[in-house]
């Protein structure tokens, strides 16, 4: 897959928190922000971000907009399913809730039972 086919955009908070986890927290040094499908239920995908080691197979995307040079990986799988969304992070004290979100836009897609229809899943 090629990495100008997929449009993942990052919220300023997103960028903003990326930074300031990279800046200040030495475990994720030399570590690299992913997107990664973590499952799959009736109402489509779940997601997991976080920073982990690259892979061989990872596609790496520069992160648009940021002050410095910034970006992000995805496997292959991943790619395929998320080629359009947007990445940002969510901090809402009165609902007690932190943490990154994706939204993929070509989520209604993948919900129930898809991947009956081969023309959906990812070439080999």
């Amino acid at each position: 897959m090629n990495t100008k086919d997929i449009n993942i955009k990052f919220t300023q908070n997103a960028i903003d928190q990326i930074q300031l986890i990279q800046d200040n927290d030495y475990t994720v040094e030399g570590l690299y922000f992913r997107l990664k499908i973590d499952g799959k239920g009736c109402g489509g995908f779940d997601y997991a971000m976080g920073f982990t080691d690259k892979n061989q197979d990872d596609l790496t995307i520069n992160i648009p907009h940021a002050t410095r040079e910034l970006i992000y990986i995805v496997d292959p799988f991943t790619a395929h399913y998320c080629k359009n969304g947007v990445v940002d992070f969510i901090q809402d004290f009165e609902k007690d809730t932190e943490g990154f979100y994706f939204e993929n836009d070509n989520e209604k897609k993948y919900r129930g039972k898809f991947f009956k229809n081969e023309a959906m899943l990812p070439s080999k």
